[in-house]
């Protein structure tokens, strides 16, 4: 069971304070059912600083993991550690391969049918429902609609929700209030790296919170911004955190 006041507030999230095995074993003994489950990086905490609707999408979110390891030691040199971190791509594969041998099915909003094809060859005994609405569904409420009538038809229990921040915390809520007995957990490109389509960095430069070099230098055009531009934006975050 995860108890509200386990969190560790910090750039002014609530990071919920629970390991990687913990979680999944709160989402198959029921723990999570109709919770969504957030896995914040850099770019998150950048927009949580400037953007009040996305704090207030965070702020209904059931539970909070840290996704990235500059987190981690920015966390720590501000004398406020988060405990642990939980990739949202090492739980996605953690779960996936829990499911093996679960009867439960899944649902996943997001990627395209190739994508899903390759994850359905490698995971055959897993039930999968796939819905993946258009690029800027969430601007339109017909989109938005036919996203949700599509996931409460779904008998899953659990939903990977893949179609970025914070279009996916968006649409967790708007199924969470539907109390359709099952999780949320708002993934981004995880999906992505279970199948093979984007490649994790070596173990090494993970180790280093170097992933993030690892990722650019693969995709350098789509990346730039993120990384570059929006990402330095962390330090003047971290240097108000560290006065406090």
């Amino acid at each position: 069971m995860i108890e509200k006041n386990e969190v560790e507030p910090i750039f002014g999230i609530k990071f919920t304070n629970i390991s990687m095995q913990e979680l999944i074993k709160n989402c198959f003994s029921g723990s999570l059912l109709n919770k969504v489950i957030v896995t914040p990086n850099v770019d998150h905490v950048v927009r949580f600083a400037k953007d009040q609707e996305f704090k207030n999408i965070y702020a209904k979110a059931d539970v909070t993991v840290n996704d990235s390891r500059i987190l981690k030691i920015l966390s720590r040199l501000c004398r406020k550690p988060i405990k642990n971190l939980i990739p949202g791509s090492d739980l996605t594969k953690l779960l996936f391969d829990e499911l093996k041998g679960s009867p439960q099915p899944v649902c996943i909003i997001g990627c395209d049918s190739a994508v899903i094809a390759k994850l359905r060859e490698k995971y055959p005994k897993i039930k999968i429902d796939h819905y993946n609405p258009p690029m800027g569904f969430i601007h339109s409420e017909n989109e938005v609609d036919k996203c949700i009538e599509y996931c409460s038809k779904s008998n899953a229990t659990i939903f990977f929700l893949a179609v970025g921040s914070p279009r996916q915390e968006i649409l967790a809520q708007k199924l969470k209030a539907l109390n359709l007995n099952a999780c949320y957990f708002c993934i981004g490109a995880s999906i992505l790296f279970l199948t093979g389509d984007e490649k994790r960095a070596p173990k090494f430069m993970q180790k280093l919170a170097l992933e993030w070099l690892f990722r650019l230098l693969q995709s350098p055009k789509r990346l730039a911004k993120r990384y570059l531009v929006d990402g330095i934006k962390i330090f003047p975050i971290f240097i108000k955190e560290l006065r406090k």
